[in-house]
């Protein structure tokens, strides 16, 4: 569906614009996204489980303003930098896991609380707009890969193929089971606390790349400069398939699901709609997305669910 409807857009889009894009313009394109489209993939490893990750917002603006204030201008240091800055994003989720997998705390409550911290956290390294980003990191993230190739082109291909050897590991299997019926995967041997844990140590590696992506794109820190986010993840991972409940969907849609939403925005700035009706559209295109995905899946989920159990039978008789 994802695929369909970013098609569609760019139809539109051309349309609207009456030429055709130039490389420059992909780029643009390329580039303006891929933070929200490596978030995203993240925050749907969370709701294929079942949970609910309201913290990527805060943690990107953290991890922003961690690079933007203690990053050096030598390649070493930068580099540095980035292993420092996918280690911290892989560390706030490991504890959201700890939170919900082992101390049973609702999804919805522990990241809640946990956006708290890392916002706070954010100020606390930088309480207002500045820092300097490494130009090597820059030129790497907004560059092009022999003068035609965005160089975020080709880390959304390697994010993708992250994602389809997790999907087709036994942690990939373990998450969509818990996902599709908990009580079933317990049942079936499944250690559900740990795929949890892993679920969410890995979104968190992704708001780790998806932080470095967006520090690389603005060349600055900002401590609030992930919160306006936190809606276009959800909405991008609802429009890329992946329904609230767990069970159904994928990380491949959700980067498709990115790219509509930017394309959306595209249109809104062709036809010289003002901004302030960005987040409207935003909200209405998420509420359709959820309304899609919950008439047009209830019979699937209520299908996989069903053959999962058979098999939990065979296996038990």
């Amino acid at each position: 569906m994802a695929l369909g409807i970013l098609v569609l857009m760019l139809i539109i889009n051309l349309a609207l614009q009456g030429t055709t894009p130039s490389v420059f313009e992909m780029t643009t394109l390329v580039n303006g996204g891929a933070a929200l489209a490596i978030a995203a993939v993240g925050e749907t490893l969370v709701i294929l489980t079942g949970g609910f990750d309201l913290s990527p917002g805060a943690v990107l603006s953290f991890l922003n303003v961690v690079l933007a204030a203690h990053a050096g201008a030598s390649t070493g240091s930068a580099l540095g930098m980035c292993a420092v800055i996918l280690l911290l994003g892989a560390l706030t989720g490991l504890i959201n896991g700890l939170l919900v997998a082992y101390l049973r705390i609702q999804p919805i409550i522990a990241t809640l609380a946990a956006s708290f911290v890392w916002s706070g956290a954010a100020l606390l390294v930088m309480n207002q707009p500045g820092g300097q980003v490494p130009t090597v990191l820059v030129t790497l993230g907004t560059g092009d890969a022999a003068g035609v190739i965005p160089n975020a082109l080709l880390l959304l291909i390697v994010v993708a193929a992250i994602w389809l050897v997790i999907k087709r590991s036994r942690l990939g299997t373990n998450i969509y089971a818990v996902g599709s019926d908990r009580g079933a995967a317990v049942l079936s041997g499944i250690p559900v606390r740990r795929t949890l844990l892993a679920a969410y140590t890995l979104a968190g590696f992704f708001y780790g790349l998806a932080g470095l992506y967006l520090s690389a794109q603005t060349g600055s820190g900002d401590p609030n400069i992930g919160q306006p986010l936190l809606l276009e993840i959800f909405a991008a991972v609802i429009v890329g398939g992946t329904i609230f409940g767990g069970g159904r969907g994928g990380a491949v849609g959700s980067l498709f699901g990115a790219y509509v939403l930017s394309l959306i925005v595209n249109v809104l700035f062709v036809l010289r709609v003002s901004d302030f009706y960005t987040n409207i559209c935003e909200g209405i295109v998420l509420i359709l997305a959820v309304l899609a995905t919950t008439l047009g899946g209830g019979t699937e989920r209520r299908g996989l669910v069903r053959e999962l159990r058979r098999h939990l039978r065979m296996v038990v008789s």
